[in-house]
Protein backbone atom coordinates (compact mmCIF):
# COMPACT_ATOMS: atom_id res chain seq x y z
CA UNK A 1 0.00 0.00 0.00
CA UNK A 2 1.06 3.59 -0.45
CA UNK A 3 1.68 6.13 2.34
CA UNK A 4 -2.04 7.01 2.53
CA UNK A 5 -2.88 3.33 3.05
CA UNK A 6 -4.38 2.65 -0.38
CA UNK A 7 -3.79 -0.92 -1.52
CA UNK A 8 -2.14 -1.50 -4.88
CA UNK A 9 -4.37 -4.55 -5.27
CA UNK A 10 -7.78 -4.65 -3.54
CA UNK A 11 -7.58 -8.45 -3.54
CA UNK A 12 -4.97 -8.08 -0.78
CA UNK A 13 -7.58 -6.80 1.71
CA UNK A 14 -7.62 -10.15 3.52
CA UNK A 15 -3.93 -9.67 4.33
CA UNK A 16 -4.49 -6.33 6.09
CA UNK A 17 -6.46 -7.51 9.14
CA UNK A 18 -8.72 -10.39 10.29
CA UNK A 19 -11.95 -8.63 9.28
CA UNK A 20 -15.48 -9.67 10.11
CA UNK A 21 -17.55 -9.60 6.88
CA UNK A 22 -19.18 -6.18 7.51
CA UNK A 23 -15.81 -4.62 8.36
CA UNK A 24 -14.16 -6.01 5.22
CA UNK A 25 -17.00 -4.58 3.11
CA UNK A 26 -16.55 -1.14 4.71
CA UNK A 27 -12.78 -1.27 4.27
CA UNK A 28 -13.08 -2.29 0.60
CA UNK A 29 -15.59 0.51 -0.04
CA UNK A 30 -13.23 3.07 1.46
CA UNK A 31 -10.40 1.69 -0.64
CA UNK A 32 -12.45 1.71 -3.88
CA UNK A 33 -13.49 5.33 -3.29
CA UNK A 34 -9.86 6.33 -2.59
CA UNK A 35 -10.60 7.30 1.02
CA UNK A 36 -12.85 10.20 -0.02
CA UNK A 37 -14.81 10.07 3.27
CA UNK A 38 -11.73 10.23 5.50
CA UNK A 39 -12.72 12.12 8.71
CA UNK A 40 -9.20 13.58 8.86
CA UNK A 41 -10.04 15.56 5.72
CA UNK A 42 -12.86 17.18 7.73
CA UNK A 43 -10.33 18.18 10.41
CA UNK A 44 -11.43 15.54 12.93
CA UNK A 45 -8.66 14.20 15.20
CA UNK A 46 -6.60 11.17 14.12
CA UNK A 47 -7.42 8.84 17.02
CA UNK A 48 -5.76 5.56 17.88
CA UNK A 49 -2.43 4.66 16.25
CA UNK A 50 -3.12 7.11 13.43
CA UNK A 51 -2.13 9.96 15.73
CA UNK A 52 1.47 8.89 15.12
CA UNK A 53 1.03 9.03 11.33
CA UNK A 54 0.64 12.82 11.29
CA UNK A 55 3.08 15.73 11.51
CA UNK A 56 5.16 14.59 14.46
CA UNK A 57 4.56 14.07 18.16
CA UNK A 58 6.30 14.64 21.46
CA UNK A 59 6.05 12.90 24.84
CA UNK A 60 6.24 15.09 27.96
CA UNK A 61 6.45 13.13 31.21
CA UNK A 62 5.08 14.87 34.31
CA UNK A 63 6.13 12.46 37.04
CA UNK A 64 4.88 14.62 39.90
CA UNK A 65 1.39 14.60 38.33
CA UNK A 66 1.49 10.90 37.38
CA UNK A 67 0.91 11.43 33.70
CA UNK A 68 2.50 11.68 30.28
CA UNK A 69 1.26 14.22 27.76
CA UNK A 70 1.44 13.27 24.10
CA UNK A 71 1.56 16.45 22.02
CA UNK A 72 0.52 15.91 18.41
CA UNK A 73 1.57 17.89 15.36
CA UNK A 74 -1.38 16.95 13.15
CA UNK A 75 -5.01 18.02 13.35
CA UNK A 76 -5.37 21.14 15.44
CA UNK A 77 -2.55 20.83 17.97
CA UNK A 78 -4.27 18.01 19.79
CA UNK A 79 -2.94 16.29 22.89
CA UNK A 80 -3.51 13.06 24.74
CA UNK A 81 -3.02 12.16 28.41
CA UNK A 82 -1.59 8.81 29.54
CA UNK A 83 -2.11 8.37 33.30
CA UNK A 84 0.82 6.71 35.08
CA UNK A 85 -0.32 7.28 38.67
CA UNK A 86 -1.29 3.64 39.29
CA UNK A 87 -5.02 4.10 38.75
CA UNK A 88 -6.93 1.09 37.40
CA UNK A 89 -8.44 1.19 33.95
CA UNK A 90 -12.13 2.06 34.03
CA UNK A 91 -14.89 -0.15 32.76
CA UNK A 92 -15.77 0.36 29.07
CA UNK A 93 -19.32 1.48 29.88
CA UNK A 94 -18.07 4.03 32.45
CA UNK A 95 -15.48 6.01 30.48
CA UNK A 96 -16.26 9.04 28.33
CA UNK A 97 -15.84 8.03 24.69
CA UNK A 98 -13.33 10.14 22.79
CA UNK A 99 -10.92 10.19 19.85
CA UNK A 100 -7.92 9.18 21.98
CA UNK A 101 -9.69 6.98 24.51
CA UNK A 102 -8.91 6.56 28.20
CA UNK A 103 -5.20 5.73 28.57
CA UNK A 104 -3.66 4.10 31.63
CA UNK A 105 0.05 3.33 31.43
CA UNK A 106 2.69 1.57 33.49
CA UNK A 107 6.39 0.97 33.11
CA UNK A 108 7.64 -2.57 32.57
CA UNK A 109 11.38 -2.00 32.93
CA UNK A 110 12.16 0.40 30.05
CA UNK A 111 8.91 -0.16 28.16
CA UNK A 112 5.82 2.01 28.59
CA UNK A 113 2.74 -0.23 28.31
CA UNK A 114 -0.53 1.62 27.78
CA UNK A 115 -4.03 0.16 28.05
CA UNK A 116 -6.58 2.21 26.06
CA UNK A 117 -10.37 1.88 25.95
CA UNK A 118 -13.28 4.28 25.52
CA UNK A 119 -13.07 5.28 21.87
CA UNK A 120 -15.81 6.89 19.83
CA UNK A 121 -16.44 5.82 16.22
CA UNK A 122 -15.83 9.19 14.54
CA UNK A 123 -12.32 8.51 13.21
CA UNK A 124 -10.30 5.98 11.19
CA UNK A 125 -7.83 4.56 13.67
CA UNK A 126 -5.19 3.77 11.01
CA UNK A 127 -4.82 5.40 7.62
CA UNK A 128 -6.34 3.43 4.76
CA UNK A 129 -9.84 3.33 6.23
CA UNK A 130 -9.70 0.50 8.74
CA UNK A 131 -13.02 0.47 10.65
CA UNK A 132 -13.61 -0.01 14.37
CA UNK A 133 -16.43 0.18 16.91
CA UNK A 134 -16.68 1.52 20.45
CA UNK A 135 -15.44 -1.92 21.58
CA UNK A 136 -11.93 -1.03 20.34
CA UNK A 137 -9.27 -1.86 22.94
CA UNK A 138 -5.62 -1.07 22.30
CA UNK A 139 -2.52 -2.24 24.12
CA UNK A 140 0.41 -0.02 23.18
CA UNK A 141 4.08 -0.67 23.92
CA UNK A 142 6.66 2.11 23.58
CA UNK A 143 10.38 1.36 23.98
CA UNK A 144 13.51 3.39 23.27
CA UNK A 145 16.10 1.24 21.54
CA UNK A 146 18.50 4.18 21.87
CA UNK A 147 18.31 7.97 22.10
CA UNK A 148 17.39 8.27 18.42
CA UNK A 149 14.88 5.46 17.96
CA UNK A 150 11.60 4.42 19.57
CA UNK A 151 9.71 1.24 18.76
CA UNK A 152 5.92 1.13 18.87
CA UNK A 153 3.80 -1.99 18.98
CA UNK A 154 0.03 -1.95 19.23
CA UNK A 155 -2.37 -4.85 19.68
CA UNK A 156 -5.82 -4.13 18.28
CA UNK A 157 -8.71 -5.95 19.92
CA UNK A 158 -12.21 -5.14 18.66
CA UNK A 159 -14.37 -8.28 18.68
CA UNK A 160 -17.21 -6.47 16.91
CA UNK A 161 -14.95 -5.70 13.92
CA UNK A 162 -12.21 -8.36 13.77
CA UNK A 163 -12.24 -12.12 14.26
CA UNK A 164 -9.22 -12.01 16.59
CA UNK A 165 -6.76 -9.51 18.09
CA UNK A 166 -3.92 -8.47 15.78
CA UNK A 167 -0.71 -6.49 16.08
CA UNK A 168 1.03 -3.71 14.16
CA UNK A 169 4.39 -2.13 14.81
CA UNK A 170 6.37 0.92 13.74
CA UNK A 171 9.70 2.58 14.35
CA UNK A 172 9.95 6.31 15.07
CA UNK A 173 13.11 8.34 14.72
CA UNK A 174 13.95 11.39 16.79
CA UNK A 175 14.43 14.56 14.76
CA UNK A 176 17.03 16.65 16.60
CA UNK A 177 16.78 20.41 17.09
CA UNK A 178 13.14 20.61 16.00
CA UNK A 179 9.92 21.47 17.75
CA UNK A 180 6.37 20.58 16.70
CA UNK A 181 5.31 23.26 14.27
CA UNK A 182 2.08 25.20 14.56
CA UNK A 183 -0.52 23.53 12.36
CA UNK A 184 -4.20 24.26 11.86
CA UNK A 185 -6.15 21.78 9.79
CA UNK A 186 -8.73 24.26 8.48
CA UNK A 187 -6.06 26.48 6.91
CA UNK A 188 -4.50 23.51 5.12
CA UNK A 189 -7.84 22.19 3.85
CA UNK A 190 -8.76 25.65 2.49
CA UNK A 191 -5.38 25.89 0.74
CA UNK A 192 -5.84 22.45 -0.80
CA UNK A 193 -9.35 23.23 -2.03
CA UNK A 194 -8.13 26.48 -3.60
CA UNK A 195 -5.23 24.67 -5.28
CA UNK A 196 -2.59 26.59 -3.29
CA UNK A 197 -1.37 23.85 -0.99
CA UNK A 198 -1.33 20.21 -0.10
CA UNK A 199 -3.01 18.38 2.74
CA UNK A 200 -0.94 16.04 4.87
Amino acid sequence: MNTEGILQNLADANRVAPFLPWAKAVYEYRQRTLLKDDPLMRCLPPGGPRQYQTNGFQFVEQRDLGRILVLLGGGNRNWRVIYTDGRPQGQPDEVVRSYYGNSVGKWEKDTLVVDVIGFNEHFWFINGGLPHTEALHLTERFARADLNLMTYQVTIDDPRTYTSPWTRSAIFFWVPDQEIQEYFCEENVEATLSGKGSYK
